[in-house]
């Protein structure tokens, strides 16, 4: 079983996150200078601030490339290692113990956080928001597995499948705007 947090707003880095009860769980708010949310140094995104219901406050800083969880600050390149070989688009993310795979996988518009260690059972999925012209919008959805309980973790799974999701969208604009 896992617990299904959904984001109310497309916007990953300016919403709410709430559970099958309504409740909010976490809430992400980010700052950007001139040019808004874009990725490009000093104009683009600054800050985003993830704050859960029990006052865990998480950061990841876009420009310094870090991330801060209850004050204590790590860089993105030493918490992030490529794993799946030279073209894999998979990553190793570890906070803690426990290191995780992300992988996002296209076909299924999923991104997934399995642990390296213990059970698969442990695995974080990630939805994208999907929108669709006739019917209604899809909304992201994160789910966590009720074996994760440490709120530190979980923290940092959810900025490194912000930052992972984020970075992703980046590049999708920037191929988009291409051609």
């Amino acid at each position: 079983m896992s617990i299904a947090l959904t984001f109310v707003d497309k916007d990953l880095l300016k919403s709410a996150l709430v559970g099958p009860d309504g409740a909010v769980h976490y809430t992400t708010n980010t700052t950007s200078g001139v040019l808004g949310d874009t990725n490009r140094g000093f104009l683009g995104r600054k800050e985003t601030t993830i704050t859960a219901a029990n006052g865990l406050v998480g950061l990841i800083d876009w420009r310094e490339k870090r991330f801060v969880i209850n004050g204590v600050w790590r860089g993105v390149h030493g918490l992030r290692s490529r794993s799946g070989g030279i073209f894999s688009s998979e990553r190793e993310w570890i906070w803690g113990s426990v290191p995780y795979r992300l992988k996002y996988h296209d076909a299924h518009r999923v991104l997934l956080a399995t642990p390296n260690v213990g059970s698969v059972a442990g695995t974080v999925r990630f939805t994208t928001y999907q929108r669709h012209l006739v019917r209604t919008n899809e909304a992201a959805v994160i789910y966590f597995p009720h074996q994760i309980q440490d709120e530190i973790e979980r923290m940092f799974l959810l900025m490194a499948i912000l930052e992972t999701e984020t970075h992703r969208q980046d590049e999708q604009k920037a191929q988009d705007a291409v051609g």
